[in-house]
């Protein structure tokens, strides 16, 4: 399967490219208060507001960098019950395709309950890769918090 690659930090991470609506430069994003400090703001996409999540910063504890190679994944996420929104990630090192077989992916033992997200490793030329469940990457208060609307 076609992975988009990536960097946080020093670690190597990949969502699939299916799940990807398009691949932004980074640009400057509308404050949001009262959100996570991972929740880098708003970005005006084709007139629609789209919450950007720093994925650095959900990951690491720490922002990340400002480079030409850090860049904004959009992708569909659940919403609510029978809704789906757009959803940004920003996140550094975002400058290539690999194929890796979805068989490849494998757990990794190690259980982290605050990331469900990060279930799921493989190697790869570039790597030990981890693979992000966009699907479970924000817990259902965050996603109320930010699709209000669409989350009953």
């Amino acid at each position: 399967m076609l992975m988009l690659l990536f960097q946080l930090g020093d670690s190597r991470y990949a969502i699939p490219a299916r799940d990807v609506v398009e691949v932004t430069p980074r640009v400057r994003l509308e404050p949001l208060a009262s959100t996570p400090v991972y929740v880098a703001g708003l970005l005006n996409y084709r007139s629609e507001h789209v919450p950007v999540i720093d994925l650095c910063q959900l990951i690491n504890n720490r922002a990340c960098r400002n480079s030409l190679t850090t860049r904004i994944i959009l992708v569909q996420v659940r919403a609510g019950d029978d809704s789906t929104g757009t959803l940004g990630l920003l996140a550094e090192a975002v400058t290539e395709t690999v194929r890796i077989e979805h068989d490849a992916f494998a757990d990794t033992g190690v259980t982290v309950d605050d990331a469900p997200f990060l279930g799921q490793a493989a190697h790869s030329s570039r790597g030990l890769v981890r693979k992000i469940t966009v699907a479970e990457l924000l817990p259902r208060h965050v996603r109320s918090q930010l699709f209000a609307s669409a989350v009953q």
